[in-house]
């Protein structure tokens, strides 16, 4: 089992590639049964708190676009558009017109040599979030320290979306959109990588955030700089149990010795 942690950060590089490159990288050198992936993310679902801790079943890159001329109609077997009028104040016509959403072209060992597919939503490893979805009880630390406490306490979510791009996303209206668009939870800057990389080679996958901030909800400071610790702490629970339940279920005689992602 190897782990590998990543996290949103305000880095002018390429997270994505990144993580797809660490992550190949640990599936070509070591002898490994799968990827727990784990680390922050802004939360994109106002039922969700920050400290909660969530494992998403299903990922979307959602930083492919085509940024369309303004006068060409839409194409829509795309998968989404994001057409910025929308949000002029007051309302009129925008230059910058609309982005669509576009697929991953998605390889994998399993498929037709040297053949992409179209892939929009990545699936992280149902036997593993089973094994997740066990965990639900687990306590998770409501405070910072003895005068910095969260109002609520936190709780793990198993089976929701996530969403990632080179993007940190710090802005309402863009997280409304997100959750509005595609029903994501999280936003982070990894975690599709890592997950489609898993896949594309055959291996487990599974995704453990810790939810740091209410993407844009906030007036003045991000409250990862006050919670993102805390939120990393929680990630870190749930993984170390995780990995604990998923050692004594693959003892089970009914679990699968062979787990296809």
């Amino acid at each position: 089992m190897w782990s590998w942690d990543g996290e949103p950060c305000y880095c002018p590089y390429a997270p994505k590639v990144n993580a797809a490159a660490a992550t190949q990288q640990m599936l070509d050198l070591f002898d490994i049964l799968g990827i727990v992936h784990f680390g922050i993310a802004g939360n994109a679902n106002s039922s969700l708190s920050i400290g909660d801790v969530t494992i998403p079943q299903q990922f979307a890159h959602t930083g492919i676009w085509d940024w369309l001329n303004p006068n060409r109609s839409l194409n829509y077997d795309q998968v989404a558009n994001l057409d910025f009028k929308r949000y002029n104040v007051p309302r009129g016509d925008n230059l910058l017109g609309h982005i669509v959403f576009s697929y991953e072209q998605f390889f994998a060992e399993y498929g037709k040599a040297n053949t992409a597919r179209p892939l929009f939503w990545a699936n992280t490893t149902r036997q593993w979030l089973q094994v997740a979805a066990n965990m639900k009880g687990i306590k998770l630390n409501q405070c910072l320290n003895s005068s910095v406490c969260l109002p609520q306490k936190p709780q793990l979510v198993v089976g929701l979306r996530g969403s990632t791009a080179n993007i940190f996303v710090d802005n309402a209206a863009y997280r409304d959109f997100l959750f509005q668009t595609f029903q994501v939870s999280s936003v982070d800057m990894e975690s599709s990588a890592v997950v489609m990389t898993s896949l594309s080679n055959g291996f487990p996958v599974i995704v453990i955030r810790g939810l740091s901030d209410l993407a844009g909800g906030q007036a003045g400071h991000n409250s990862i700089d006050i919670f993102g610790s805390l939120a990393a702490i929680n990630a870190c629970k749930v993984v170390v149990q995780f990995i604990k339940q998923l050692h004594l279920d693959t003892r089970e005689p009914g679990f699968p010795r062979s787990i296809h992602p």
